[in-house]
């Protein structure tokens, strides 16, 4: 059963699109998605940004129509990020500040992109997605998009957000 007072953040466009008609329509209505991608690789603009789009390992040229028109409607409201072409987490935390938490009524808190925290005050036992610190570090100082350390960085920064690769309903 999904949990209403917590937000899920969906990571991979290409995952969603093959399950986002299963997700129920209130959980993808207030879900965030949060790309490790470039938006022209959805929606080109011209022929260079074509044939990069073409070069990806996922086919996102191929994706369906409905739900290329969900994620313009989710942009519009202000609910997708996309990593690239910046690789900035600065603008990724800025985003989420942005957004009303609805667990707790007030913005998101910053993502923690701080070393020292990670490395002296995170608790490898309190984690839920990625047990090493230095790899999330590694990963938002790089503008890496590895699943793991990010699921991790969202979560510890904002503990009622759900990161989700795979959508599996319990």
């Amino acid at each position: 059963m999904p949990d209403a007072k917590r937000r899920y953040v969906f990571l991979s466009a290409s995952f969603l699109a093959k399950q986002y008609q299963s997700v129920p329509d209130d959980v993808l209505d207030n879900a965030i998605l949060f790309f490790g991608m470039k938006r022209s690789w959805l929606y080109p603009a011209n022929r260079e940004e074509m044939l990069e789009a073409r070069s990806q390992p996922a086919k996102y040229l191929e994706l369906d129509e409905a739900f290329k028109s969900l994620i313009l409607d989710k942009e519009e409201r202000k609910q997708v990020f996309w990593l690239l072409p910046g690789k900035d987490y600065k603008a990724a935390s800025t985003f989420l500040e942005r957004i009303t938490d609805p667990a707790s009524g007030e913005r998101y808190h910053p993502l923690i992109l701080t070393e020292d925290w990670w490395l002296t005050k995170f608790n490898s036992k309190d984690a839920k997605f990625c047990q090493d610190a230095k790899l999330v570090v590694s990963n938002f100082k790089q503008g890496e998009f590895g699943y793991d350390p990010v699921m991790e960085l969202l979560y510890q920064s904002n503990p009622t957000l759900i990161p989700t690769l795979y959508w599996a309903e319990d």
